[in-house]
């Protein structure tokens, strides 16, 4: 008697195990993407930028989406994950947005292949500290970067620390805040194209 109870004991336990796996909800995968338009075809002796790296906070370096809650709290999304690391998809996405709204600038995203590095004339360089949205939906982009010269090592763009915010109106919709999230890094590629305009108007 004692072994059957045990058994139906175990069977039970194994019962709601799999109730409880079951009725997870499925993961969720979400990319970042490009808003600004194509720009025009850049001649072979444009000028070339290289994007990177951008060191990645810490918390940032994961496969699930990070948002913020009250206080100090991070809140990690299980079942809402990025379809590629958000490092790569942060390089490819600005140095896209950059391109693009650069005539006769082509922007090369890190890590770039071995041959390329003769070809790089400028190259950007510095951190993400913050990319995450809040339980407003505000979403802050908080970034520390300069653009120096390969060549000479001398500094074009003076290192700075600039902050970008974007606004969704749907917090707890993972698809509204990479959105909100894209838009935050537009802004940061538009101060990119100023800042370097500026330099090659020198």
């Amino acid at each position: 008697m004692i072994a059957t109870a045990r058994s139906i004991t175990y069977c039970v336990m194994v019962l709601l195990l799999l109730t409880a796996c079951s009725s997870s909800p499925p993961v969720r995968y979400f990319s970042l993407s490009s808003t600004v338009a194509d720009g025009q075809q850049d001649p072979d002796d444009a000028v070339v930028l290289g994007l990177g790296p951008m060191r990645m906070a810490a918390y940032l370096n994961r496969s699930q989406i990070v948002t913020r809650g009250a206080g100090a709290e991070i809140k990690v999304d299980e079942f809402s994950r990025w379809a590629e690391p958000l490092a790569v998809a942060f390089h490819r996405i600005v140095s896209t947005d950059v391109d693009n709204t650069m005539d006769g600038v082509t922007v090369l995203a890190f890590p770039w292949e071995s041959a390329a590095w003769n070809q790089v004339d400028y190259r950007l360089l510095g951190d993400v500290i913050r990319f995450d949205a809040d339980r407003s939906g505000r979403v802050v982009l908080e970034t520390q970067w300069g653009i120096t010269v390969v060549n000479s090592g001398e500094t074009a763009v003076r290192t700075r620390r600039i902050r970008y915010e974007a606004q969704t109106g749907s917090p707890d919709d993972p698809a509204a805040v990479a959105s909100a999230m894209n838009e935050a890094l537009a802004k940061f590629s538009r101060d990119i194209a100023s800042e370097m305009q500026a330099v090659l108007q020198k």
